[in-house]
C-alpha cells in the first residue's frame, strides 16, 4: 500500500533546516577562530551557499587557525540520531575528491532537540560509504533511417 507524501512541503521543510545548519555552522566557526585568538580569520568566514549559489560543493569557506588556508564546509544537518543516512551530490563528492585536504563534512544531528555534530575531512568517496540512489535520464532518440 502506497502512502501519500505532500512533497512539497517536506522540500520546504528539509530546505528550511538546511539553511538552519549551515547558519548555524557559520557562527560555530566563527566561534572556533576566535577561540583561538584568530578574530581576523573569524570576520572573513562566509556563507558560500549564501552569498554565490549552491553549486560550489561546499556550503561555508572558513579557514585553518594554524597556517590559514582555507576550510571548506559541506553541512549535512537532521533531527535525526547521529546514524541517519544522508544525502550528498556528485558535485559535493567531486569537490571532496579534488580539494581533500581542505573539506570537511559537518554533520549536525538532533538539530531541533540538542544539536551535535561530528565532523568528516577528506573525500567523501574515502570517508561514506556510497550508493548511487537516483539517476538523470534522457530520451534516447534514434537517428531516422
Amino acid at each position: 500500500q502506497g502512502k501519500k507524501i505532500d512533497f512539497v512541503r517536506r522540500d520546504a521543510a528539509n530546505r528550511r533546516l538546511g539553511r538552519l545548519g549551515e547558519e548555524f555552522t557559520v557562527e560555530l566557526e566563527r566561534r572556533r577562530l576566535r577561540s583561538y585568538g584568530r578574530d581576523d580569520l573569524a570576520k572573513k568566514v562566509e556563507w558560500i551557499s549564501d552569498t554565490s549559489g549552491d553549486g560550489l560543493g561546499f556550503d561555508v569557506l572558513s579557514f585553518d587557525e594554524v597556517d590559514e588556508s582555507e576550510r571548506l564546509v559541506e553541512v549535512k544537518t537532521t533531527t535525526q540520531g547521529k546514524y541517519f543516512p544522508f544525502f550528498v551530490t556528485s558535485n559535493e563528492v567531486r569537490c571532496s575528491e579534488g580539494v581533500a585536504g581542505q573539506y570537511h563534512l559537518y554533520r549536525l544531528f538532533r538539530f531541533t532537540h540538542r544539536p551535535r555534530l561530528y565532523v568528516l575531512h577528506g573525500a567523501l568517496s574515502d570517508v561514506c560509504r556510497l550508493e548511487p540512489m537516483s539517476y538523470r535520464a534522457t530520451v534516447a532518440v534514434k537517428e531516422a533511417t
